[in-house]
């Protein structure tokens, strides 16, 4: 295993400062552009994806939805190839379907929406929200999510046709994500975390620093890396996260889970070291996590928690220097 223990003065470096970010801090408010963290068209997997248009008056909205495949449809490599499709909302419309059928090319990856032009260019349209919702078949739910809602402040303002959230045509993304619990894994809790890479682009690998805190406030560090998207179980981003580790191998409190105490917990906190592709590395970069929490063949998510403000997103670069 390659993490260490830190003391609390190691902290200054990965603590994110300043005010929250507005996409979710500021109270879930509608946005022009919806980040849903993930889609999954595994075999016996089905993913609703719902989208609804809030302005109750006004014109008719389109809507470009960008599907980001890493997996293709044969489980392979999909190197985060894009698939497009255009709706068209009206006022108070409501828009719910299944990305496979919505998207057959690919098995897994993300999507994000944003509102569009009659002349098909990027716009402010803040009446946007949403739900992804992941059913084991189609008889059990599994788990369901908001998307990440961001604010329109402009069109496509450098011409990049990317949409840049930097504070000028979308609001930024968090300088770093804070999860609140995890639970210590092994037996029937297998949790996962999803990551999006919004930095770069899709030929960008990505590099997380962790910071892991047990339930008695020990920190412990650890890095992941991944390619524009992954979702991998938390023991294969680090041993930290096991259950025995937690309980016999750091000094926890002994009484946690309060009434559960042989079940230890914690929570972590995570940011962008660095992004790089072939060409060119690009220091602090803004990512996107969620994390999965499974008990058995049940499961849960929620968005998290938001600190500080990184202004280096955009979705989705191609080139080798994540400028178009």
């Amino acid at each position: 295993m390659r993490f260490h223990k830190f003391v609390l003065t190691g902290l200054t470096a990965l603590a994110g400062l300043g005010m929250a970010s507005d996409a979710v801090a500021g109270g879930r408010n509608p946005g022009s552009l919806l980040l849903y963290p993930e889609f999954d068209n595994r075999e016996g997997d089905v993913t609703l994806l719902t989208i609804t248009n809030v302005a109750d008056s006004g014109d008719d909205v389109t809507v470009e939805f960008v599907y980001i495949g890493r997996y293709d449809s044969q489980g392979g490599d999909a190197e985060c190839e894009e698939f497009n499709r255009n709706a068209v909302l009206t006022p108070n419309d409501t828009l719910t379907l299944i990305t496979n059928y919505h998207n057959p090319q690919h098995e897994q990856g993300y999507v994000y929406a944003f509102a569009k032009d009659d002349a098909g260019e990027p716009m402010a349209h803040n009446f946007l929200i949403g739900n992804l919702m992941t059913i084991d078949g189609i008889e059990r739910f599994e788990y369901s999510m908001n998307p990440v809602a961001y604010e329109g402040l402009a069109g496509d303002l450098n011409g990049n046709g990317l949409r840049d959230m930097d504070g000028s045509e979308y609001e930024q993304n968090a300088q770093e994500i804070l999860v609140p619990r995890f639970m210590g894994q092994g037996g029937g809790y297998q949790s996962e975390l999803i990551f999006i890479g919004l930095t770069g682009g899709a030929a960008f690998e990505t590099t997380v620093d962790f910071l892991i805190y047990n339930d008695n406030e020990e920190v412990f560090s650890d890095e992941y890396r991944f390619e524009c998207w992954d979702r991998v179980y938390l023991t294969d981003i680090s041993g930290i996260f096991d259950n025995d580790f937690l309980k016999n191998f750091t000094d926890h409190a002994s009484n946690e889970i309060l009434g559960a105490p042989g079940r230890e917990s914690g929570w972590f906190r995570m940011e962008g070291h660095h992004a790089s592709s072939t060409a060119v590395t690009l220091p602090d970069p803004a990512i996107y996590a969620v994390l999965l929490e499974k008990i058995g063949n049940r499961g849960a998510a929620d968005l998290p928690f938001e600190n500080g403000q990184n202004g280096n997103g955009a979705l989705l670069a191609r080139s080798l220097d994540g400028t178009f």
